[in-house]
This record gives C-alpha cells, sequence and structure tokens, in this order.
C-alpha cells in the first residue's frame, strides 16, 4: 500500500526483488497518491499496479488481498523494507507450522537514511492471544506471513484509522493458532510521518481496537491480561502525548489536551503547571 511515499516507493520495491525466495508477486496498491507512486511503479515491469481512490490503508490491503494470487501474504508499507531472506525465513516456519495461521518475526527500527535506532524481538511461549491482549509484540506488520485462507474469515477493518493490523492479530489469535520467533526481518523506517507520531490517534485507536476484545473474553488470565493492556497502552501513549504538547507550547492541539486530560490526571496536571509558569513565576 502507498499514499504519497513515492520517495520510498522505489527502495521497498528493490527490497522485494531482493528476496532469497523466488516466487513472488509484488503489487503496488496507490490509494490515492498525488505524487510520482505511478511513475515510480511503471519503472518495474513486474510490479502490477492498483490504483484506487483515497478510502485509507485498511482498505488498501484489502485490495491488495482481492488482486492477489499468492498462498501467503506479505504486507509491505511503501516506506519501510525486507532483509533478503525474510520471505524465505517466514515461509520455512509456515511449512513447520501447518496449523498457523500467521507466522511473525522481530524488526529493527531505522532512520530515513536506514541507520539504526533501536529494535523490536520479544519472544512469545505461551498463549498468543493472551500475549497480544496485553500488548502488540509484533509491532511491524511486514514481520507477519499469512496464510491466504485466512482472509477468506478476516479482511482489515475499514473504519479504523490506524491500528488495523492489532486488531486482526487479535481476531486471528483468539480463535487460530500462530507463531511467532526472533528473526530479524524488516526494517521499519522512521521519517516523522509515521502514523505511529500521532500519540493522540494512537491511544484512541488502540484502546478501541483492545475494547473490542471485552465481550469476548473468557477466563480470568484473559480478563487480566486485558486489563494489563488497557493500563500499559494509557501510560506509554500519554507520556508521548506529553512531551509532545510540551514541545508543541502554545500550538499544542486542544484534543491532545483534551485526551491527556481523560487518560492521565497525573500527567495532565503536570501540563497545566507548566503553561502557568509564566504567570506566577515558578520553575518546575
Amino acid at each position: 500500500p502507498c499514499f504519497n511515499h513515492g520517495r520510498f516507493l522505489r527502495e521497498a520495491i528493490e527490497s522485494v526483488l531482493a528476496q532469497t525466495y523466488p516466487w513472488i508477486e509484488i503489487l503496488v496498491v496507490d490509494d490515492g497518491s498525488t505524487d510520482n507512486t505511478r511513475e515510480v511503479a511503471a519503472q518495474y515491469p513486474h510490479v502490477r499496479y492498483v490504483y484506487q481512490h483515497n478510502q485509507g490503508l485498511s482498505a488498501a490491503r484489502n485490495t491488495g488481498i482481492r488482486h492477489s494470487t499468492g498462498d501467503f501474504l506479505v504486507f509491505l508499507d511503501a516506506d519501510d523494507l525486507l532483509y533478503p531472506g525474510a520471505i524465505a525465513c517466514n515461509v520455512g516456519y509456515m511449512q513447520e507450522q501447518q496449523d498457523a495461521a500467521f507466522v511473525s518475526g522481530a524488526h529493527d527500527v531505522v532512520s530515513v537514511d536506514k541507520k539504526k535506532l533501536g529494535d523490536k524481538a520479544q519472544v512469545v511461549t505461551g498463549d498468543h492471544y493472551l500475549t497480544l491482549l496485553r500488548g502488540n509484540y509484533i509491532g511491524m506488520h511486514a514481520t507477519v506471513l499469512y496464510r491466504r485462507s485466512i482472509f477468506t474469515e478476516f479482511l482489515f477493518d475499514e473504519t479504523l484509522k490506524s491500528c488495523e493490523d492489532y486488531d486482526l492479530y487479535l481476531k486471528i489469535a483468539r480463535r487460530y493458532p500462530v507463531f511467532h520467533h526472533t528473526e530479524k526481518l524488516t526494517a521499519y523506517r522512521m521519517h516523522g510521518t509515521n502514523m505511529s507520531w500521532n500519540p493522540t490517534l494512537m491511544l484512541q485507536q488502540i484502546l478501541k481496537v483492545l475494547k473490542r476484545q471485552q465481550a469476548f473474553l473468557q477466563s480470568e488470565k484473559e480478563k487480566k491480561a486485558y486489563r494489563q493492556g488497557i493500563r500499559f497502552y494509557k501510560v506509554y501513549y500519554t507520556v508521548h502525548l506529553f512531551k509532545f504538547l510540551k514541545k508543541a507550547g502554545a500550538n499544542a492541539p486542544k484534543e491532545g489536551v483534551a485526551v491527556l486530560r481523560r487518560y492521565n490526571k497525573y500527567l495532565y496536571l503536570r501540563y497545566l503547571l507548566r503553561r502557568l509558569v509564566p504567570t506566577v513565576g515558578l520553575r518546575l
């Protein structure tokens, strides 16, 4: 899927062409881009280009599903990269885990010029649904290889503005076996316009996704994991939101302030006190 990320698209395509696994089809779903996405895709004869009017990331992924023919599917956002052995690695695990609906792995976090900033490689040995309730241990969607047959039952929710991948993981893991490993497969590129840089949106959407699971919780363990997940994300994103609002100063969005007030009273009061500092002449 690509929306105005033509400047990154070439490297994403090249990372797929460099795969050691040979039997791959590449689809670029252009979600109404106004940049050079079409021109970049046209430079690669083996890439199938599909255009749609802007409908959002979930709709672009669903369009890709409908136009693809492979037995397994990987969703690589246009600003991210696959490492050369990524698909071969996950196909190997999928062949070993014959009952798995999807297989996921680890990833690096990189800068715009691909310098490593960090990584995420979490070991998951127990109940995957339970672990996902506590938090999204996958983190980056391109580390996931799906069995195509799962999309006869599930699609991405087009009403979600973000976290549609997390929503799908939870729905699938609740009903089917999944598998996770810690081999590095991908690079998640941070460039300042990633959706994950919007803590207000991310907190609202991730809580919406998690709360959808509340009706399906069957055991006390699941209920406890659910409560842990809610608490974790409230703290995680309000800390980021607090930092964002401080940096924004007088230009801080009202919606962000309202979200901070709703989900973290302590940080909201700290934010208000910092705003009052020039008036009352205090240092905090």
